[in-house]
């Protein structure tokens, strides 16, 4: 050998093969959380797309406000058409062109402020199609 290679690090097998596979762990995981992200026909988008539009119509007290119903389409996924309906106490109002019936839809119970000083019990309803 000559005197320069005695002095050069090496590594040990054991090591490099411990990063190898940190290495080829962190591209798997990241691979997987990619794709689980990108939307897809099969994807239930309406779970999510309810929590947005729940969220832009609430006020600071966590009641929904209807007369905020046009700032329901902000909410809505890029790219789909939604639908988003109101509905307390015989009142129904709604947003958004009529839904086909294959569309992804979810629903919850809100708080909805009726009027100035009173609040009623109701339905807020999101339909989410392409």
């Amino acid at each position: 050998m000559s005197p320069s290679s005695r002095r050069r690090a090496q590594t040990s097998p054991v090591a490099a093969l411990t990063a190898l596979f940190v290495v080829c762990a962190a591209i798997s995981g990241y691979a997987t959380v990619l794709d689980d992200s990108l939307p897809t026909a099969e994807r239930d988008l309406a779970p999510a797309t309810l929590s947005n539009v729940e969220s832009a119509l609430t006020d600071d007290s966590g009641v929904v406000v209807s007369s905020r119903l046009s700032d329901a389409f902000d909410a809505c996924p890029d790219g789909f058409s939604c639908r988003v309906v109101v509905a307390v106490d015989g009142d129904r109002r709604a947003v958004g062109p009529a839904a086909p019936t294959d569309a992804d839809a979810d629903s919850t119970r809100v708080s909805v402020r009726v009027e100035p000083g009173r609040v009623g019990f109701g339905t807020l309803r999101v339909e989410v199609w392409r």
